[in-house]
């Protein structure tokens, strides 16, 4: 029997995940090989975000994927902004899943 899909739903951080947000977009954009992998998987020319999982407040996962997938897997109006808004040869789009919920943004590499 397959598993069901998670659910998720768009939801921004919440002043109180504020830590949260921090601890993971420091951990995420200090990563060095996972900020080659984005900087390679971008020199084609398709914009990609880096996905972090985060369960009970701790993260569980980091990957890098294609605004293709990412769009597809996260189909949220904040998520198709922030590839908009967003210019891979100085930014990173981070999307940070947790508890079912989904929060997208945008960060400078300066």
């Amino acid at each position: 029997m397959e598993e069901p899909t998670e659910k998720l739903i768009y939801q921004e951080m919440s002043q109180e995940e504020s830590s949260l947000d921090w601890h993971v977009t420091t951990t995420v954009m200090s990563d060095t090989i996972l900020m080659k992998t984005l900087e390679e998987s971008q020199s084609l020319g398709e914009k990609h975000a880096v996905i972090a999982r985060v369960e009970n407040g701790v993260m569980r996962e980091t990957y890098v994927s294609p605004e293709s997938a990412v769009k597809r897997n996260f189909p949220f109006n904040a998520v198709q902004q922030a590839f908009e808004y967003y210019d891979a040869r100085d930014g990173v789009c981070l999307v940070i899943v947790r508890d079912h919920k989904v929060a997208v943004s945008v960060n400078g590499l300066r």
